[in-house]
């Protein structure tokens, strides 16, 4: 879901102090654009195996194609300054839903960290009920509200009662604005039906 850069670090957990042992990452790496996947481990691991040699390959292990892929696509994160756009775009984002959270009787609660977020659609914003019951809607409700979304061509998904905003981490804080009006437009007929 955090693939690299989405929350304003290359790692989600960087966020958190957390400095874990090992890290593995995949999808992420090339875009999608040929699969690879990593793992990272910190020097106590490795030195580990300095002694205790992995005996084990892969037939695809290491191969030059997802590699250069995989370069490419950090290079153009360092190059074009990606984590500074997500940190500046995802502090706009933040904004904007806390107006949204103030705004809306449907909206319960906001979470944001970079240009991962959420919106949870309750039906009662004191009691926060949930605008649908935990794995019982089958994309009811939610399926209607995503797809008027979709309907003005706002790409998006939902988890049980949440809207997911999940933007491209080139947005600019201008198209952010200008595209989460529509949010704001079906929040209001959300809204209406409350």
């Amino acid at each position: 879901m955090a693939g690299f850069g989405r929350t304003g670090k290359m790692f989600a957990f960087e966020n958190f102090g957390v400095k874990p042992d090992i890290v593995s990452f995949a999808k992420g790496v090339t875009c999608g654009y040929v699969q690879l996947g990593g793992v990272a481990v910190s020097k106590k691991i490795a030195e580990y195996f300095d002694d205790n040699v992995l005996q084990c390959g892969l037939t695809y292990s290491g191969h030059p194609l997802a590699c250069a892929a995989g370069v490419a696509c950090l290079n153009y994160y360092k190059d074009n300054n990606i984590l500074d756009n997500v940190n500046k775009s995802g502090k706009v984002l933040g904004e904007i839903l806390e107006e949204l959270k103030t705004k809306h009787k449907c909206v319960g609660d906001v979470r944001c960290i970079g240009l991962f977020s959420a919106i949870e659609l309750v039906k009662d914003k004191d009691t926060r009920e949930a605008l649908v019951p935990y794995g019982g809607d089958k994309l009811g409700v939610m399926g209607g509200i995503i797809g008027k979304l979709k309907a003005k061509k706002f790409m998006t998904y939902s988890h049980e009662n949440m809207i997911l905003i999940c933007p491209p981490l080139i947005i600019t804080p201008e198209q952010l604005r200008e595209e989460m009006v529509k949010v704001d437009e079906v929040l209001t007929e959300v809204d209406a039906t409350l």
